[in-house]
């Protein structure tokens, strides 16, 4: 069964968070509906009709004509049994029809009732309405008081819903707080699906990536995660498959070429003393090289895949920390787009060793201000658990620059990454771009640079406060293989490449250090006008 892609847990997990919350609101809705509109409503007619039973026997004890003491005894008796209520009100139905002849509140009772209500009561109804002009809301009740079978007066109340208000406030709070455990509970699902289908996937494939760069090429990393994790996991699986084929043919040859030297040594042997030991040493030489030759080849394209595909893992691994120990859904975004970019970068990378044995560049206009910003996306998580304080002073107004973004992009990360390695304890990196107007360039220049840059160009300053380089080793620290971290995992080839990719395009490279006072290296490039180029086009390096 083909496992879900990283897109399709994102899509899964927010169309869940969505449904749940819809779900709360309704609920809501619906609580204040049934607690507002059907609680309140059958409380009300049933209490204001005992009530309205209460005054009409009231009057009927007193000879069932209007007594206004009587009335208002009853309705003080009923408003105190009763504090829902009020404002108790009574009119006249005999002879001055609707007129109010006494009320609890007289200053807000109307003197005539509408005729409205004077109809439906007349017909033997209680007409009701609901106040919601001032902040206690409440019910207008109006019912007819009938002795004998003869209607001789109208009570009316003013019944308040506060109670029901206080009840629908505390339900609508009870429904917020299951909406708020909704989306907990969606988050720490969240968080379980990415420990579970990211998480252990590249944990796998790490572990695998450490056993080969051991130089145990048997390994094999199990395409498990997303369709992403399996794609990469498949393309690495292959890459040590051609590796280990490599080193086997590698071995047929040498074996052939020792079959070839003792047929030769055993012709020369016919010959002249002094020619058969020239000869034996010149074969002897001529195999040394060709097997140094071959095995540095295998050992730099090894070391090389171990670097370009080690700097993203570790930005991998780095934002999937903090993706674990954040709910922001925001962040969690912008972590996973990270992941997924660097995760398509080694793809691209395996590919590109698999299809052909030298990198195929694609050059064109670039600002180098936005690689910078992309690095440092990259390598923010290494810098703040380092404590290093990252600063920034990038021109605005600089011109384009012309190269194959991917290989500059290697050319920032190598160095910021040097820079961090340097500073274990914490320390200061600082990046600044600049124009080039014939400025002079600082410390050992390990490369000149082309013509261009004498009519100017972009300059990028790599400056941190590390443990700085020793001045016997700041010669030799651009040599193949040559690193003074090999005990912390250094393969010697980042500023190698670094070196190589400035001399394709054309650019300017110098480095100055003093133990203990931190390192700066300067580069500058051509611009694109510089080239002759502002579009884009195809290049090799």
């Amino acid at each position: 069964m083909q496992k879900p892609s990283l897109k399709t847990l994102l899509a899964w997990v927010s169309a869940t968070a969505v449904v749940l919350v819809v779900l709360a609101i309704v609920t809501v809705g619906l609580v204040d509906k049934l607690v507002i509109a059907e609680s309140a409503a059958k409380d009300r007619h049933s209490a204001f009709l005992r009530a309205a039973a209460t005054m009409t026997r009231a009057l009927h004890e007193s000879g069932g004509r209007i007594d206004p003491g009587v009335i208002k005894k009853t309705a003080e008796e009923i408003l105190e049994l009763r504090p829902g209520l009020r404002r108790l009100s009574f009119f006249d139905l005999t002879e001055h029809a609707g007129r109010l002849i006494w009320s609890s509140d007289a200053g807000h009772a109307p003197d005539m009732l509408p005729a409205s209500e004077l109809a439906e009561l007349k017909a033997g109804h209680s007409p009701s309405s609901f106040d919601d002009s001032t902040a206690d809301h409440a019910w207008l009740i109006t019912t007819p008081i009938t002795i004998d079978g003869r209607t001789i007066g109208a009570l009316r109340g003013r019944f308040s819903v506060a109670k029901f208000d206080l009840i629908a406030e505390q339900e609508r709070e009870r429904a917020r707080l299951i909406a708020v455990a909704m989306v907990v509970l969606t988050c720490l699902v969240f968080l379980v699906l990415i420990q579970r289908q990211v998480h252990r996937p590249v944990h796998r494939l790490l572990e695998a990536m450490r056993r080969a760069e051991a130089g145990d090429l048997t390994s094999r990393s199990t395409p498990t995660g997303p369709t992403d994790l399996q794609e990469v996991s498949r393309q690495f699986n292959r890459m040590l498959d051609r590796v280990r084929e490599a080193m086997e043919e590698k071995e047929a040859l040498l074996g052939e070429i020792r079959d070839f030297n003792m047929t030769l040594a055993a012709k020369v042997s016919e010959a002249k003393h002094a020619l058969e030991q020239t000869h034996a040493m010149l074969a002897e030489a001529r195999v040394q090289a060709e097997r140094n030759e071959k095995l540095a080849a295998l050992g730099e394209l090894s070391a090389v895949m171990a670097h370009e595909l080690g700097n993203p893992l570790n930005a991998i691994s780095g934002h999937l920390q903090l993706a674990e120990r954040t709910l922001d859904r925001t962040q969690l975004q912008r972590h996973l787009g990270i992941i997924r970019s660097e995760t398509n970068r080694m793809v691209r990378t395996i590919q590109t060793v698999l299809d052909s044995t030298r990198i195929e560049g694609h050059t064109r206009s670039l600002d180098i201000n936005a690689i910078i910003r992309e690095v440092l996306a990259l390598v923010s998580p290494t810098a703040e658990g380092q404590c290093v304080i990252v600063k920034t002073d990038l021109s605005p107004d600089l011109a384009p620059i012309l190269g194959d973004p991917r290989a500059l992009h290697g050319v920032v990360f190598n160095l910021v990454t040097n820079a961090l390695q340097a500073m274990p304890q914490g320390g200061e990196l600082e990046l600044i771009t600049t124009d080039v107007l014939g400025s002079p360039i600082n410390g050992l220049i390990v490369l000149h640079g082309s013509p261009h840059l004498t009519a100017g160009g972009v300059r990028l300053l790599v400056r941190d406060t590390g443990v700085g380089i020793a001045p016997d080793a700041l010669a030799r620290i651009f040599e193949p293989f040559y690193s003074t971290r090999h005990h912390v995992g250094g393969t010697g080839l980042g500023l190698t490449i670094c070196q190589r990719t400035l001399t394709t395009h054309g650019g300017r490279l110098a480095v100055q250090s003093l133990p203990g006072q931190g390192t700066q290296f300067t580069v500058d490039l051509p611009t694109a006008a510089q080239h002759g180029l502002t579009g884009e086009r195809d290049g090799s390096e």
